[in-house]
Parts: C-alpha cells; structure tokens; sequence
C-alpha cells in the first residue's frame, strides 16, 4: 500500500498515481477507482481513497519513505495489524471488503 497526501487542487486519483509512482515506481498503470473512506480515532482524521491495480513491473523504491516491501497475505497482514498504522488498517478492511464482494 502507498498513501499519500493530496496536494491543494489535485483530484484525488492524480495524488493516487502520483504517490504509486514515487513510493513504488509504479507508473504508466491504470489505477482503479474503489471508494473514498472516513477514519478518525483521538490522533488522526484521514479523508481517504482507495485504488487499486495490477503491476508486474520492478518496484522502484522511495529511500526517503520505504524501507522495505514484503509480499504478505491478507490474513498475514490482519495477524500483524499491531505493526501497521491504523488508518491503513482501516483502508486495507475496507478494501478487503470491496474486493470480497466483486
């Protein structure tokens, strides 16, 4: 997953492309349009989209943000969700439940 913030006046899919693109170096995909989402706990209020795609090109990692990828079942991901902010725990359900349902 990458995320990112939306600059002033950029439309959310162009962020989305963006960050893809410089966090992972994924580009010239098509990212597909799921859901917008509200997460809000005492810490943090995200006003969130979420995108999709499939990419099967070499990661170009972001050295300044990434530190690793590691591929992972959903499963895996749930049973480590400790290890992850939530708000990405929040998205990644969210998206769970949209492609369980497709």
């Amino acid at each position: 997953m990458t995320g990112g913030v939306v600059q002033f006046g950029e439309p959310m899919d162009v962020s989305a492309e963006r960050e893809a693109e410089e966090e992972m170096g994924v580009k010239d995909t098509p990212l597909r349009y799921l859901t917008t989402f509200y997460y809000g706990d005492d810490h943090s209020r995200v006003w969130g989209g979420l995108f999709d795609c499939t990419f099967d090109g070499p990661l170009v990692l972001q050295k300044e943000e990434v530190d690793e990828v590691l591929a992972m079942s959903a499963n895996e991901i749930l049973a480590r969700r400790a290890e992850f902010t939530p708000d990405g725990i929040f998205a990644f359900e969210k998206y769970l439940t949209i492609v369980d349902g497709a």
